[in-house]
C-alpha cells in the first residue's frame, strides 16, 4: 500500500478536509485546513480511500478525541475539531449557501449547546455475528459493516448500557442476530427511546418475524438488571430493508409508549413518532420559533409537517387557533392525544401530505396569519411554496436540518416575501448538521 504527503486546503459541508493527490481531489475526514499529513492510499476502496498514519503539521483547531471508533465509525464527523470551531465551521457554512444563492448571507443568533457529550435522546444499533460471537454498534459510513461500539459519547449512559447488555442477553439466550444476505436470524435492531423530563426509558426489539423464542425470559432479565425501563416494545420487520422499524407491533411490557415534557407541555411518544433528538436545544429553538411568531392571540397559525405536535403546541399558548398538518397517521394520532391530555382546545390535527393539504388552503382562499414549516432534509415542494404566495400569511417561519435545501426554497418565496431573522441551533454537537431558523416577512 502507498504512502503519500498531503495537506489540506479546505473544508466541504460534511467537515472533511480537501487534499489535493495528483490531479484529483479528495475528501479525508479527521483532516483540518492548513495540517499536513502523511497517509496510507488504498486505490481500490470508493470511500474512504486514505487512511490518516501521523500528522506532520496539527492546526490549532484540533481537539483530542475521547472516541475509541471516531475514525471508523463516521457518525460524529467533527469530534477532532474543538467546539468553537465547530460552531464557527457550521455558521460559515450556512451563511456561505445564503451567499451562494444571492440572499442576505448573516447570521443574527446563534444558539450553542451546553451539553457536547450524552445529549441524545435515542439510540438504535444494529447486532451481528463477528468470529463466532455477537458485536453490535453503527453501522460504517457508505457500508453495511457494523463498527463494534463499547461506548457512545453522544448516547445517554442508560442507553449504552441497555444495548451491551442486550449483547449478554442473545448470547445467553442463543438469540441469533439478522444476517441480512440470508435474510435469517432474529434481532434486527435495538432502539431506546429515553424522556429528558421524566426519566422514562423506552426499548424496542425490532425483529426479523412475528416469533420471538425466549421473549418472556428476554423481558425478565432486561427489566431485572434496569427497573427504570417503562416499556418493552416489539417491533416486526420482514422487509428487505434498511429502514429500521417495520408496520406491525406488539406491546411486551409497560404502556407501549413513553412520556416527556417540552416548553412544560406533555407529550406521548410511540416507537415510531417523530421526535427531536436533543431535547434541551430543542426547547431553544422552540423558544426561537415563539420569539419569531410574537402572537397576540388573534392569529391562525398553521403548522405545516407538524409531526406529534410539538411546534404546533408551544404556539397554541399565544395564537388564536392552530391547524397542524402531517402524513404520518402516528404521528397525528400522538399530536391529537398530546393535545387532549394538555388541554389544548384551539389546535387541530390533520393527516394529510402538506403540500396537497396547503394547495387545498389557498383553493379555498383560508385566511392565515402564521404559517410554521419544519420539512424533512429534502426541503419542501415548489407548489407548497407556491401556495404560500397564494395565502400570504404575514409571517412564514421556516426550520430547516439542511442549509441547501433551505436556500432553494427560500428562493421560491423571495418575490413575495424579505428575510428578517435568521438563527442556527447546534443540535447536533460533534456532527456536521445544523438546524437553521428563519423568519420571513410579507413584502
Amino acid at each position: 500500500m502507498k504512502k503519500v504527503e498531503l495537506k489540506c486546503n479546505s473544508l466541504n459541508e460534511r467537515g472533511q478536509g480537501i487534499g489535493q493527490y495528483g490531479k484529483e481531489t479528495f475528501a479525508i475526514p479527521n483532516f483540518l485546513p492548513k495540517e499536513v499529513g502523511i497517509f496510507s492510499v488504498d486505490e481500490e476502496q470508493k470511500y474512504q480511500k486514505f487512511k490518516l498514519i501521523k500528522l506532520l503539521k496539527t492546526s490549532p483547531a484540533r481537539t483530542d478525541v475521547k472516541c475509541d471508533v471516531f475514525t471508523s465509525c463516521g457518525g460524529c464527523q467533527l469530534l477532532h475539531m474543538k467546539y468553537v470551531e465547530q460552531i464557527a465551521f457550521k455558521k460559515e457554512f450556512v451563511e456561505e449557501r445564503f451567499k451562494n444563492a444571492k440572499l442576505p448571507p448573516k447570521i443574527d443568533t446563534v444558539i450553542q449547546a451546553d451539553k457536547q457529550t450524552e445529549y441524545r435522546n435515542k439510540m438504535q444499533v444494529a447486532y451481528k455475528y463477528r468470529e463466532g460471537k455477537i458485536v453490535y454498534g453503527f453501522y460504517e459510513e457508505e457500508s453495511h459493516r457494523i463498527i463494534h461500539l463499547n461506548n457512545c459519547l453522544v448516547q445517554s449512559e442508560r442507553q449504552n448500557e441497555i444495548v451491551r447488555y442486550i449483547q449478554q442477553i442473545m448470547q445467553q439466550l442463543k438469540l441469533q442476530p439478522y444476517n441480512e444476505d440470508k435474510r435469517t436470524g432474529l434481532i434486527r435492531f435495538i432502539l431506546v427511546r429515553e424522556a429528558h423530563i421524566t426519566k422514562e426509558v423506552m426499548v424496542v426489539v425490532v425483529t426479523n418475524g412475528d416469533q420471538f423464542p425466549g421473549r418472556s425470559e428476554f423481558v425478565k432479565r432486561l427489566r431485572d438488571k434496569f427497573p427504570y425501563i417503562t416499556t418493552i416494545i416489539q417491533n416486526i420487520n420482514t422487509r428487505k430493508t434498511s429502514i429500521i422499524l417495520g408496520e406491525e407491533e406488539r406491546t411486551l411490557f409497560g404502556k407501549g409508549y413513553i412520556e416527556d415534557y417540552l416548553c412544560d407541555i406533555k407529550f406521548k411518544i410511540s416507537a415510531k413518532a417523530f421526535f427531536q433528538i436533543n431535547p434541551e436545544q430543542t426547547e431553544k429553538l422552540y423558544q426561537k420559533v415563539e420569539e419569531y411568531a410574537a402572537l397576540t392571540g388573534t392569529e391562525v397559525v398553521v403548522d405545516a409537517y407538524s409531526g406529534v405536535g410539538t411546534i404546533g403546541m408551544v404556539l397554541a399558548k399565544k395564537a388564536k387557533q392552530v391547524i397542524g398538518v402531517e402524513s404520518n397517521k402516528q404521528a397525528v394520532s400522538n399530536a391529537s392525544a398530546n393535545a387532549y391530555e394538555n388541554k389544548i382546545k384551539n389546535i387541530k390535527f390533520y393527516c394529510n401530505d402538506a403540500t396537497e393539504f396547503l394547495k387545498q388552503m389557498a383553493k379555498d382562499q383560508v385566511a392565515i396569519d402564521v404559517l410554521v414549516m419544519d420539512p424533512p432534509r429534502s426541503g419542501s415542494t415548489t407548489e407548497f411554496l407556491n401556495a404560500i404566495n397564494q395565502l400570504k400569511p404575514q409571517k412564514v417561519i421556516y426550520v430547516s436540518c439542511d442549509p441547501t435545501t433551505l436556500v432553494r426554497d427560500l428562493k421560491v418565496l423571495e418575490g413575495d416575501y424579505r428575510i428578517e431573522n435568521k438563527t442556527i441551533v447546534d443540535m447536533f454537537v460533534g456532527t456536521y448538521h445544523v438546524e437553521t431558523v428563519v423568519l420571513l416577512e410579507i413584502k
